[in-house]
């Protein structure tokens, strides 16, 4: 989290013809099916997304599928429908923390991958400005849920760092 990720997809977004951006963070478990406080607390962990939802609609673009897939908006706080729609793009732009990751599965589906590799305290520190706008939490709280929970999600997302077909430092 923080490294740029939704900066970056943008970026190409903007200078690819034909192509969309779908990210993964749309794919964030509703809080109210979150079924535990510590799952709400590590909103944002690998086990706090739809996973098989995010794998059959990539399969579905995969497979030349139409449709409409949800985005989220940290101040909101909950995934909503159809904020991305597929017009028959000829690149999809997928961006998330976890498309590399093994406990995901998904990085077979993509024709290239690209790790953007940050400093992870520089990120944290990003973070802490970033997530002041997500609701229920006071400042101390986020730099506290900063430091417990986005570096323990930005240390796993690194793992997948060896699966990238490309590398791209991140200042």
């Amino acid at each position: 989290p923080g490294s740029g990720k939704s900066t970056s997809a943008k970026i190409l977004n903007s200078k690819i013809p034909k192509s969309m951006v779908l990210p993964a963070d749309g794919y964030h478990m509703k809080l109210s099916d979150l079924k535990t406080q510590d799952l709400v607390y590590r909103r944002g962990a690998p086990d706090t997304f739809d996973v098989e939802r995010f794998k059959n609609d990539l399969a579905a673009l995969k497979n030349g599928g139409r449709g409409s897939f949800p985005g989220f908006d940290h101040a909101k706080g909950d995934p909503f429908e159809g904020e991305h729609v597929y017009k028959n793009e000829d690149v999809v732009i997928v961006e998330g923390l976890y498309l590399l990751s093994e406990e995901w599965d998904v990085k077979e589906m993509f024709d290239v991958t690209i790790f953007i590799d940050a400093d992870i305290d520089k990120c944290m520190e990003r973070l802490k400005i970033r997530n002041k706008v997500i609701p229920g939490y006071t400042e101390e709280e986020i730099i506290r849920r900063v430091d417990e929970v986005d570096r323990v999600n930005a240390e796993t997302a690194t793992a997948g760092k060896r699966f990238a077909d490309h590398v791209v430092k991140s200042g």
